[in-house]
């Protein structure tokens, strides 16, 4: 069984694949096969990882973020975050199985972007919309509420990272919409979108538990400071500054 002074080996082999895919298989693949102990040591690692600033770890821990939504890890994902629980691993615990939260906003506080048709349009309409090239349409479809709307979108070769943004950033926003820009791999992968879920507390809990570690120390201590997030997201982003902080200290004589 791979033992758990093994994966920093492991962190650094997974870094240097450059296929994401292949990352979250080779993860999905451990976190299957390990036992639930060692399972919750491996992401123990990774989130300490992260959250030091290791360049390695923060490759692995953005793709075990994803791996951890993947379907087939389902069960898994509970039994790891009980364990993590009962091992007294709460920052593990809370972005692996964290408490279930409010409902989303209501749908009619999220009213579909006025396209200038004199009549609201159909979803299959406001999909057909989301492949346009029309960046002034662009403009209006990134207001859209609907999730199945914004994954076409975020698919579209004429989005930029700005128009992400301001999905990440409307409030109030549905964590259904949150949540599919978080699994769509083209653009988490980049700094500002993950800021920007990381400061919308619509965003769900575990997702933001899971991209804080990757964020800089400025973007950290506004988090942490923020009275419109979370209680455990504000514990988190202060937990991993001190974190971040000491690494950065000299060694005392």
């Amino acid at each position: 069984m791979e033992q758990a002074t093994s994966f920093g080996d492991l962190f650094r082999r997974l870094a240097r694949l450059e296929e994401i895919e292949m990352r979250v298989g080779l993860i999905r693949e451990r976190l299957e096969s390990l036992s639930a102990a060692d399972g919750v040591q491996l992401l123990d690692d990774a989130y300490r990882g992260a959250a030091r600033g290791g360049s390695d770890a923060q490759l692995v821990f953005l793709a075990i973020g994803w791996t951890l939504f993947e379907p087939r890890l389902e069960e898994r994902r509970f039994e790891l975050g009980t364990a993590a629980r009962q091992a007294g691993l709460h920052e593990v615990a809370d972005f692996v199985l964290p408490p279930v939260e409010e409902d989303a906003p209501a749908e009619d506080q999220r009213r579909s972007p006025d396209f200038g048709r004199g009549r609201p349009l159909t979803l299959g309409e406001r999909k057909s919309l989301a492949r346009t090239h029309d960046r002034a349409l662009i403009q209006r479809v990134v207001r859209d509420p609907h999730p199945d709307v914004v994954r076409i979108l975020l698919d579209n070769p004429s989005l930029t990272e700005d128009d992400v943004i301001r999905i990440c950033a409307a409030r109030p926003n549905d964590p259904n919409v949150l949540h599919t820009v978080y699994r769509n791999r083209r653009w988490v992968v980049r700094y500002r979108p993950r800021n920007a879920l990381v400061r919308n507390p619509d965003t769900p809990l575990d997702i933001a538990l899971l991209l804080a570690p990757l964020l800089r120390r400025t973007e950290l201590r506004e988090a942490a400071t923020s009275s419109e997030l979370a209680p455990a997201v504000r514990l988190s982003c202060k937990a991993i500054l001190e974190m971040r902080i000491t690494r950065s200290q000299p060694p005392s004589d």
